[in-house]
C-alpha cells in the first residue's frame, strides 16, 4: 500500500474538477486538495483534466497476454493481472471451467498461493452446468449436483469462491443452491436449458446471471426462459459480455433501455469473459483442455462455437458507451459500482469516496485508460509501465 497525489483530474461520480489524496492504500481527500495536506515525499500523478475513476471490476476472467489460470502456474497468474492492469482492471476473479477434480483443485490452489494483488477470488463456472448448454467447456468433465459435491470441490478454498455457475434444472441443484449459499458465495445461472426452474431458483437464492444470452435458454414469446427470467427477476444482477459478438449491440443498447427505464441499470455488470488469446496475435490458444482459435476478433471452438473472448474492460467500457449512448460516468459504474456491489465489496471499491481502497484509473475524454493504480501503486501508465 503507497501513498499518491492525483493532481488535476475530471472525477467521475461526482463529475468535477480536483484531485484524489491516497494515503496508505486509501482515499484520504477528493476535491481540492492543497500542497500542505499532502504528505513529504508523496508522488505525484500528474491527472492533466483526464477522467478520474475507480478501477475496474471484472468478475469473470478465464485469462489474457497468453495465459490462463487453469495453467496453475504463478507466472501465468502475474502476467494475467498485469495484462489487465494495462486495460484499468484493478480487480478481477480467476473463472475456473469444468476439468477433472484435481486440475480445478490446482488451478484454485495457484490463486490462493500467489496472492497476487488484485486477484480477489474464484469464479466457478461449473462444473454443475448442463451439456446442452455446455458452449465450450468439454462435456467429459461436466458433473451432475451430488449431496457434497461443491465442498469436496472447494474444499480449503471456500473463502476465495465468490461466484458458483449451475445449471437450476439438473437434478440435485436445490441441494446445491443451498451449498453455495452456505460457504458464502453468489449462486449464477449460467450454462443452462432451464425455463420454469429459473424462477424457482431465484425464490430460493440465486442472485446472479452468467453472461446474458449466451449459453441459456432465449426469451421466445411461450416461454420466457433464462434471459426472460432475468430480466424480470428485479434483484438479481446480470454479465454481459459488450464486445458486439457475444451480444449484438443493437441488443445491448435495449437491454440498457430496459434496465434504466425500471430504474436498475445498476444491475448490469460489464465482464471479459477474457481468454489467454486476450491480447496475443490471431492464432490458437487453450481454454482448459479445449483447443481454441482467434481470429479477427473473435475466439472460437474448431465447430465455431464461441468460446470466451479477447475483450479487456477498456474496450468493454468504450463499447458500452458507443453502443447504448451512455455518458461516461454511466457507463464506467457498470465496470466498477455494480459489480462491487454484486460481490459485496462496495464499501471498499468501485466508488470515489472517502476511506475507499485507492484502486483507480485514469482515461481519455475516448476512455481509453492512460494510468492504472492499485492501493496507490501505480501499476501501469501509458508513459510507462512502472
Amino acid at each position: 500500500m503507497a501513498d499518491l497525489w492525483v493532481r488535476g483530474a475530471r472525477l467521475l461520480a461526482p463529475m468535477e474538477e480536483g484531485d484524489c489524496l491516497v494515503r496508505e492504500g486509501r482515499i484520504a481527500a477528493l476535491g481540492r486538495v492543497l500542497p500542505s495536506a499532502v504528505p513529504h515525499g508523496c508522488p505525484v500523478l500528474d491527472a492533466a483534466g483526464r477522467y478520474l475513476a475507480p478501477g475496474f471490476i471484472d468478475m469473470h476472467v478465464h485469462g489474457g497476454g497468453g495465459a490462463e489460470f487453469m495453467d496453475a502456474e504463478p507466472e501465468a497468474i502475474r502476467t494475467i493481472a498485469a495484462f489487465h492492469a494495462a486495460h484499468g482492471t484493478t480487480t478481477l476473479f480467476a473463472a475456473i471451467v469444468p476439468a477433472p477434480v484435481d486440475r480445478m483443485r490446482r488451478a484454485m490452489a495457484a490463486v490462493a498461493e500467489a496472492a497476487e494483488p488484485g486477484i480477489a477470488g474464484l469464479y466457478l463456472e461449473g462444473p454443475f452446468v448442463s451439456p446442452a448448454k455446455k458452449g465450450a467447456f468439454n462435456p467429459r468433465w461436466l458433473r451432475p449436483p451430488s449431496a457434497g459435491a461443491l465442498r469436496k470441490l472447494v474444499e480449503g478454498y471456500q473463502d476465495l469462491v465468490k461466484v458458483v455457475a449451475f445449471a437450476p434444472e439438473r437434478p440435485g441443484a436445490d441441494q446445491l443452491l443451498a451449498d453455495i449459499l452456505a460457504i458464502g458465495a453468489v449462486p449464477a445461472v449460467g450454462h443452462t436449458a432451464a425455463n420454469e426452474q429459473t424462477m424457482d431458483a431465484v425464490a430460493h437464492g440465486v442472485r446472479h446471471f452468467t453472461h446474458l444470452g449466451n449459453a441459456m435458454s432465449g426469451l421466445h414469446h411461450r416461454e420466457p426462459g433464462v434471459v426472460g427470467a432475468a430480466l424480470s427477476s428485479s434483484h438479481t444482477t446480470l454479465e454481459v459480455i459488450a464486445d458486439g459478438v457475444h451480444i449484438h449491440p443493437a441488443v445491448i443498447r435495449l437491454l440498457v433501455e430496459f434496465l434504466a427505464a425500471r430504474g436498475q441499470l445498476d444491475r448490469l455488470c460489464l465482464i471479459t469473459d477474457a481468454t489467454s488469446a486476450t491480447g496475443m496475435p490471431d492464432g490458437i490458444y487453450q481454454l482448459g483442455d479445449q483447443e481454441i482459435i482467434a481470429r479477427a476478433g473473435e475466439v472460437r471452438l474448431r465447430d465455431g462455437t464461441l468460446a470466451g473472448s479477447v475483450l479487456t474492460m477498456e474496450r468493454a467500457v468504450q463499447n458500452t458507451a458507443a453502443f447504448a449512448g451512455l455518458s461516461p460516468a454511466e457507463a464506467v459504474r457498470l465496470a466498477t459500482a455494480n459489480p462491487a456491489r454484486t460481490l459485496g465489496l462496495a464499501s471498499r471499491k468501485g466508488e470515489l469516496t472517502l476511506g475507499a481502497d485507492g484502486d483507480l484509473v485514469l482515461l481519455d475524454d475516448d476512455l481509453a485508460v492512460w494510468a492504472t493504480v492499485r492501493a496507490g501503486e501505480v501499476v501501469f501508465s501509458r508513459e510507462g509501465n512502472r
